[in-house]
């Protein structure tokens, strides 16, 4: 129950500043609107086998800007590295409750707020503008949902390392920025992967970067099989182990700077 009201609790914290991410969330419509744009250009006249059409990147570029809220644009490194830097990370360490399930319950609490205000949002607008695609069968609906929460918890997963790694290194913005770039370049938010050239495309689809954007949106347009879930779900897994290890380390490495 604790961990439940901490995400309530975080949830809670988030709605003071609806408004202003409300009027935020038109910078997004912008960029995707922009990005609907840019494709229709240069998708338009062709009609590739095995490559999306204009209609398909303009539900693409939609459910896209609404996933990012989700599984992209979180706290950078969950606040571990504020918490590491100012000593904090001391107290919540003798809480009578797990670091790693206490910092990623905040962060769900702060994902469900962004899930109503923001991508729903979104979602609304997209839909009332360029419409938003809508899956026929409830079996590929199921595979979806489920690929967006691999999607989310391996985004938690990340930004965990990133914060938790700054008890070595002190300082993660460099590794934040390198991060959110990769995402963006081989997650499939800029460009698809049946774009790429298909030795580097079959290269990215096994790391966990095309796992946080690209497979929840293919399988969301019913592009995909079955399989891509056994990748998000290995991913899943290993970076879930990955982050309880450091966890442990940390209790074994702790330096509190400052007086």
């Amino acid at each position: 129950m604790v961990y439940l009201r901490i995400i309530a609790k975080n949830y809670s914290l988030q709605l003071q500043y609806r408004m202003a991410h409300i009027i935020n969330n038109f910078a997004s419509i912008i960029f995707g609107f922009v990005f609907i744009a840019i494709w229709t250009g240069i998708l338009t006249g062709k009609d590739e086998a095995n490559l999306l059409n204009v209609q398909d990147m303009t539900y693409y570029v939609a459910f896209t800007q609404c996933l990012l809220w989700l599984s992209v644009f979180l706290t950078p490194g969950l606040g571990l590295q504020d918490r590491i830097r100012t000593g904090a990370i001391s107290l919540d360490m003798i809480r009578p409750v797990n670091l790693y399930l206490l910092v990623i319950s905040q962060e769900i609490g702060r994902i469900l707020y962004n899930a109503i205000y923001r991508s729903f949002f979104l979602a609304i607008l997209f839909w009332l503008v360029a419409h938003f695609y809508v899956p026929t069968g409830w079996v590929t609906a199921i595979w979806a949902l489920l690929s967006l929460f691999f999607a989310i918890w391996i985004g938690l997963n990340l930004s965990y390392i990133i914060g938790i790694s700054s008890i070595w290194t002190i300082e993660i913005e460099w590794a934040h920025l390198v991060y959110i770039s990769c995402v963006f370049g081989l997650g499939g938010q800029f460009v698809p992967l049946v774009y790429l050239p298909e030795g580097l495309s079959n290269l990215i689809s096994y790391l966990p970067f095309a796992c946080m954007i690209y497979y929840p949106v293919m399988f969301y347009l019913e592009k995909l099989p079955f399989t891509p879930l056994l990748i998000q779900g290995s991913w899943a897994v290993i970076l879930t182990l990955v982050s309880i290890w450091l966890t442990h380390q940390t209790r074994k490495y702790l330096e509190i700077q400052g007086g």
